[in-house]
C-alpha cells in the first residue's frame, strides 16, 4: 500500500456532496458514505501495477495515468491520503465489490458484462490500436490502408490478438501480415526489419516506447486504425470503476473530470504518458456504452 498525501481543506468536499443529495433512500445511503469517506480526507484505490495505467515508479512512488488523474480530480476536494493498493488486474471488481477499495483506477475498460458487476465515470480515454514504426517512420506508415495499398509492406501483429482481427478487418491482406506470439517478438521484428510496423493496443505502445531499453522506434502518427459503420474507431473506452451504490462518489468525480478535461488538465495528462489525440475520449456516455 502508497501512501500519497495533500494537506488542503476538506470544505469543498463536503459541500459538493451535499449538493448532489437526492430523496430516495438508496442514494442517500450512497450519499452518507460519500460524504464520510471525503471528511475523513482518505481513499483507497486499486491499481494493478501496469504502465502506462497505474504503477509503482522506480522511486517507490505510485504513477500513472488514472492515479494522476484521480489525484487532479480528488485532492483539490480535500482528499489529502489517496493509499493505492496494488493487485492483479482480474482481482479489482472483486475487491472493489469486497470494499477493500473506493474505486478502481487502473485502466479499466467499460463494458456491459462489467456494468452489471460496477458503475462506471464517464470515459476518459478511447482506447485504439496503435502502430510502432522505426524513428522517422521512413515507410510514411499512417493507416492499416497503406498496407492495403502497398503489397511490399508488411504489419507485425499478434496471433489472434483483437488488433490483428482489426487490421484484418480494415483490410490488410493476411499475407502481408507477420503473426507473432508475444509482444515483444513484434518490437524485434520491426528492429530488424522483418516488418515495417507492429500493431499493438495503443497503452502497450505507449509502454514500449517509454522503456529506455527500445531505441530507434516512434510512434506512427497520425495513425487511422479500423472504422466502425457508425463513423467511429474501433475502440475500448476506460473509466474509473466504482461500487454499484456508490452514485454520490461517482457523480461527484464526473463533475470534476468534466472541468479537467475543459481546463486541458486532462490533455496534460495524456501527454505526460504518451497518449495523443487519438485516445480523446468523444462525446459518447457510459449509460450508451454498457448497452452494447
Amino acid at each position: 500500500m502508497l501512501k500519497m498525501t495533500r494537506r488542503v481543506s476538506i470544505k469543498a468536499s463536503l459541500a459538493a456532496v451535499a449538493l448532489m443529495a437526492i430523496g430516495s433512500g438508496s442514494a442517500a445511503h450512497a450519499q452518507t458514505g460519500a460524504r464520510e469517506r471525503l471528511a475523513s480526507g482518505k481513499l483507497t484505490i486499486g491499481i494493478h501495477n501496469r504502465a502506462p495505467w497505474g504503477f509503482r515508479s522506480g522511486t517507490g512512488e505510485v504513477s500513472g495515468y488514472h492515479p494522476d488523474l484521480v489525484k487532479a480530480a480528488l485532492e483539490p476536494l480535500g482528499i489529502k491520503e489517496i493509499n493505492f493498493v496494488i493487485t492483479e488486474f482480474g482481482a479489482l471488481i472483486p475487491g472493489l465489490n469486497a470494499n477493500r477499495f473506493d474505486m478502481i483506477a487502473s485502466g479499466i475498460a467499460i463494458t456491459p458484462k462489467r456494468c452489471q458487476e460496477v458503475i462506471f465515470s464517464e470515459p476518459d480515454l478511447a482506447v485504439g490500436d496503435g502502430l510502432i514504426v522505426k524513428q522517422g517512420n521512413p515507410q510514411n506508415i499512417h493507416s492499416y490502408a497503406d498496407f492495403a495499398k502497398n503489397p511490399k509492406l508488411r504489419l507485425a501483429g499478434g496471433r489472434g490478438t483483437e488488433n490483428t482481427k482489426n487490421a484484418i478487418a480494415a483490410g490488410v491482406p493476411e499475407n502481408q501480415i507477420l503473426q507473432l506470439n508475444e509482444s515483444t517478438d513484434l518490437v524485434s521484428a520491426v528492429i530488424g526489419g522483418r516488418a515495417d510496423a507492429a500493431t499493438l493496443s495503443a497503452p502497450s505502445v505507449v509502454a514500449f516506447l517509454q522503456d529506455k531499453n527500445v531505441k530507434g522506434l516512434e510512434r506512427a502518427t497520425p495513425f487511422t486504425g479500423l472504422m466502425r459503420e457508425d463513423g467511429r474507431p474501433a475502440a475500448m473506452y476506460t473509466a474509473i470503476a466504482f461500487r454499484s451504490d456508490d452514485t454520490a462518489l461517482r457523480d461527484l468525480f464526473n463533475e470534476r473530470l468534466a472541468k479537467l478535461k475543459a481546463d486541458g488538465t486532462v490533455r496534460k495528462i495524456m501527454e505526460t504518458y504518451g497518449f495523443t489525440d487519438a485516445e480523446t475520449a468523444p462525446d459518447i456516455k457510459t449509460a450508451d456504452i454498457c448497452k452494447g
